[in-house]
């Protein structure tokens, strides 16, 4: 009951164990936060530091590629030098059986690499006349 609203009625799940430790670790954070922002606790404050944006080229992440190429002898070399030649090192790397057509799917999944780099050797994918299409490039995330 309250003076502006009259009568009123919550219902729903109970508090329990963990949603009231889960409430209260996250009141303390917001508490923390405000004191060391100077904040009084507004919503409307923003208590966060203005830090710069990394460029996405100068991250480094595992990726995931699948690629329709030429199913003839070398093709697969060649696309390994190209990520060789650009930095990128192979962590596996499954040639699937033929496909219609003379193509084969490769799929090549490559250890950290400069984002900047990766995206350089899919340019010279792009051009290669071996390779018909790039399927799916997936980045992989730890």
């Amino acid at each position: 009951r309250g003076d502006a609203v009259g009568a009123t009625m919550f219902y729903g799940r109970g508090a329990g164990e963990m949603p009231t430790a889960s409430a209260v670790a996250g009141d303390l954070v917001d508490v923390v936060r405000h004191m060391l922002s100077n904040s009084n606790g507004h919503t409307n404050m923003r208590s966060y530091l203005n830090l710069p944006v990394k460029a996405i080229g100068d991250t480094k992440s595992r990726f995931f590629l699948r690629i329709q190429a030429a199913d003839r002898p070398g093709v697969l070399g060649r696309m390994a030098s190209v990520l060789g030649d650009h930095g990128v090192s192979i962590a596996q790397i499954v040639q699937r059986e033929h496909q219609e057509g003379g193509s084969a799917e490769l799929v090549v999944i490559t250890e950290k690499v400069l984002e900047k780099n990766f995206r350089s050797a899919l340019d010279v994918f792009e051009e290669m006349d071996e390779v018909r299409e790039i399927s799916s490039v997936i980045r992989v995330y730890p």
